[in-house]
C-alpha cells in the first residue's frame, strides 16, 4: 500500500521534517510538535504522515511524548511526486497587508515551483531583502499549504528581484507570460497555443497601477508575451491564481 493511498483513505495528518531520516526514530519539535500534540491531540500508537519538502514522504507511529516533542518510528519512507506537469515560476508584486499571504498560499497550493517578489516601479509594497520577517512568514505559509494539500515539496520563495534583473534571468525561461491590460496584450489562449511545448513557464504579474512604459519595452525585448486575463482590471493576488489556474488549465495538468 502506497503513501498517496494512506493519505486518501485513512486521513492521517501530515507533518513537516525537513531532516527526514530512511529509518529508526525521530524527535519532532517546535511548532510542528505544538500541533501535533495541543491542536491535533496525537497520542502514542497513533499513525500520521512527515514529508520532507523535497520529494520524500514516510509513514511514521508516534511512540513518546512529552510537552513539548514527540518521538515517532519510521515505518516506511517513499519517493512521491504529486507535482503538477509543468514547472510554474511566479515573479509578483507583492500587495498590502494579508493579501500577499493569500497569494503565496494559493499559488502553493496549485503547484507554482517558484515565487519571485518582485520590485516595480510601480510597487506599493517596498520589500525588504530576503531575510526579512515579511520572507519568513512567507515561507511559514508555504509549509502550511503544502501540509495541506497534499503536495511533497514547498514551493521555494526566492530573493526579491528588482524588475531589470528579472529580465536578466529571463532567458532561462520558455515561454514568460507578462499580465498586461495594455493594447499590446493578446488572449492568453493565443499565447497558449503558441507555445505548445512548455519548458519551464515564468509567470510575470506587476503591482496594480501596472507596468511602467520602461518595463513593458523591457520585456518584449527579452521576448516576454503580454496576456490578457480578461476585461477587468484585477488585483495582483486575484490576477496571480488566475493566470496559474488558466495555465494548468490550458496544458491539461
Amino acid at each position: 500500500m502506497d503513501t498517496h493511498h494512506y493519505l486518501t483513505e485513512k486521513k492521517w495528518e501530515r507533518f513537516y521534517a525537513p531532516l527526514l531520516p530512511e529509518k529508526g526514530d525521530l524527535w519532532i519539535n517546535g511548532e510542528e510538535a505544538h500541533h501535533m500534540l495541543h491542536v491535533k491531540r496525537l497520542k502514542p500508537g497513533e499513525r500520521l504522515l512527515l514529508f520532507d519538502g523535497n520529494g520524500r514522504e514516510a509513514v511514521v507511529r508516534i511512540v513518546e511524548t512529552r510537552r513539548d516533542r514527540a518521538l515517532v518510528a519510521i515505518e516506511r519512507v517513499e519517493e512521491v511526486n504529486r507535482e503538477a506537469g509543468i514547472s510554474i515560476t511566479l515573479a509578483f508584486s507583492a500587495p498590502k497587508g494579508k493579501r500577499s499571504e493569500f497569494l503565496v498560499q494559493k499559488c502553493c497550493e496549485l503547484g507554482v515551483r517558484r515565487l519571485i517578489p518582485l520590485e516595480c516601479e510601480r510597487s506599493v509594497v517596498k520589500l525588504a531583502p530576503e531575510g526579512s520577517l515579511k520572507a519568513e512568514r512567507w515561507r511559514s505559509v508555504a509549509v502550511e499549504a503544502s501540509k495541506q494539500c497534499g503536495r511533497t515539496y514547498i514551493t521555494e520563495i526566492s530573493e526579491v528581484l528588482g524588475f531589470s534583473r528579472l529580465m536578466d534571468m529571463a532567458g532561462d525561461y520558455q515561454p514568460k507570460f507578462l499580465a498586461s491590460t495594455g493594447p499590446e496584450a493578446s488572449p492568453l489562449s493565443e499565447g497558449v497555443r503558441n507555445n505548445a511545448d512548455p519548458r519551464d513557464i515564468l509567470c510575470i504579474v506587476g503591482p496594480e497601477g501596472g507596468f511602467s512604459n520602461k518595463e513593458i519595452d523591457s520585456a518584449l525585448r527579452v521576448g516576454c508575451i503580454p496576456v490578457s486575463l480578461g476585461p477587468a482590471v484585477l488585483r495582483t493576488e486575484t490576477a496571480s491564481v488566475a493566470l496559474v489556474s488558466m495555465l494548468l488549465y490550458a496544458y491539461s495538468i
